[in-house]
């Protein structure tokens, strides 16, 4: 019976739960452009991150959306330095150096427009992503769960008739 139990839940373990990072791809559309998509290295589509363009010398938020369902945004290409910035959440953030301009960068900076006053989006408007990996995690633990309750049933059963002998 152990050996059977031990055989199940090496079977039923999923492989999904190990961890997986952020991905993010930048190409240059060479009009003017860039496409920004991202995903996890599991296939997991990154839909509902923040996108974020950062100047690098003042730190000005110059860009800032979410991922859509697709997980790719089209952005125009600023004149200064820029670092790209994915956010899929806590220990989920990679950033990348933007592609420079046809014409180049510009030394100067950009005049500020309360661009970093802009009000924040919400989190309920953000899109939950449906994962397999968390669908079956979620199914193998409510099959260990029954599984622990059933086996708990059985033992205290046979132990209530040790002690009625």
């Amino acid at each position: 019976m152990n050996r059977l139990i031990k055989v199940a839940i090496v079977a039923l373990f999923p492989i999904y739960l190990y961890s997986h990072s952020l991905v993010l791809n930048l190409m240059d559309n060479e009009d003017g452009t860039i496409t920004a998509s991202g995903m996890f290295n599991t296939g997991e589509s990154a839909a509902g991150a923040m996108v974020r363009i950062l100047a690098i010398e003042s730190q000005e938020i110059l860009y800032e959306k979410r991922l859509p369902e697709s997980s790719e945004l089209t952005i125009p290409i600023p004149n200064i330095a820029y670092t790209v910035l994915l956010d899929g959440g806590p220990g989920h953030a990679v950033s990348k150096p933007g592609i420079e301009p046809q014409g180049g960068f510009v030394k100067e900076e950009m005049p500020k427009e309360g661009k970093n006053k802009k009000e924040q989006p919400s989190r309920t408007n953000m899109q939950i992503s449906s994962s397999n990996a968390v669908t079956y995690s979620i199914i193998v633990a409510f099959l260990l769960l029954f599984a622990t309750i059933f086996i708990s049933i059985k033992n205290t059963n046979k132990l209530l008739q040790e002690l009625k002998k």
